[in-house]
């Protein structure tokens, strides 16, 4: 199993625990539902132009793709990855279409010209980030018709006795770890306060929201990988032990996989959206 280092410091990131996991997070991350970029762009402005779409911290690329496909063929969509282990796998599986370009970048200092993107998106990434000084790049490389985006997968464990019990796993196993909250780039665990951020910030305005309830179902395996791709259970093992851990899974997953051997988990995909104020002339 890779070394991991835990907390974010200047010579390890935050990122750099998805060293070693982006194959894992690739097969297993869940995707998001169409409708979800489909809204985003519904709250933009038409534009005979072509229009450019940036996605921070994009990872391998899952909601980057969905972004493109959303979007016209002509437009151009730039995902921004720090890890390259990530940012490899998203290329390997954005072949098609050709308007997605891939470029490491951080979140609070975006290789991105001033007003220059009609969106900037954040989708399962910005609880890592310097939230203050994400917003404020984004406000700076977005148009005076542009919005930013924050989109957020969910477990729906308030629905769910399996996904109750696996919140009840990574709070027994990781120090800090409460339902309801995020890794954050401190290494903690923080709500998520993006609502409030965006209604208070002076460079954006109409701050709205939309979710979509969905579900999926996976094997004990893979569910297992989807596990391990998380910085929860990476966390876990880490400080408790592969052995302990591991059969503390494999026992919650036997309880609860049906007949088939699969366990259905639950989610919800909420996006956060503001829009642009007008540039100041």
């Amino acid at each position: 199993m890779n070394q991991l280092s835990l907390k974010p410091t200047a010579a390890a990131p935050n990122w750099s625990i998805y060293t070693g996991a982006a194959g894992h997070y690739q097969a297993t991350r869940p995707d998001y539902p169409s409708a979800c970029p489909e809204w985003i762009l519904e709250e933009l402005p038409p534009s005979a132009e072509t229009r450019l779409a940036v996605d921070v911290g994009c990872g391998t690329g899952i909601f980057t793709r969905r972004i493109a496909d959303a979007f016209d063929k002509a437009d151009r969509i730039l995902g921004i990855e720090p890890n390259d282990d990530m940012r490899a796998q998203a290329m390997l599986a954005s072949e098609t279409p050709s308007n997605i370009t891939y470029i490491p970048g951080s979140s609070e200092a975006l290789p991105v010209d001033a007003n220059s993107a009609i969106l900037v998106t954040a989708a399962s990434a910005a609880h890592w980030f310097d939230l203050p000084k994400f917003y404020s790049e984004a406000a700076r490389v977005l148009r005076s018709d542009g919005a930013v985006a924050i989109v957020q997968n969910k477990r729906r464990w308030w629905d769910s006795p399996f996904l109750d019990a696996y919140e009840q796993f990574h709070e027994r196993f990781v120090p800090g770890y409460r339902r309801g909250t995020f890794p954050d780039r401190f290494g903690g665990f923080a709500a998520e306060t993006f609502v409030n951020d965006l209604a208070k910030h002076d460079q954006f305005r109409g701050v709205r929201q939309s979710s979509w309830d969905w579900n999926r179902s996976l094997s004990k395996a893979e569910f297992k990988t989807l596990s391990l791709s998380t910085s929860h259970t990476r966390r876990a093992l880490a400080g408790n032990g592969e052995s302990v851990v591991m059969k503390a899974l494999d026992d919650l997953l036997d309880l609860f996989s049906g007949t088939e051997g699969h366990v259905d988990v639950p989610y919800v995909t909420e996006v956060t959206m503001a829009k642009r104020l007008p540039l100041r002339t």
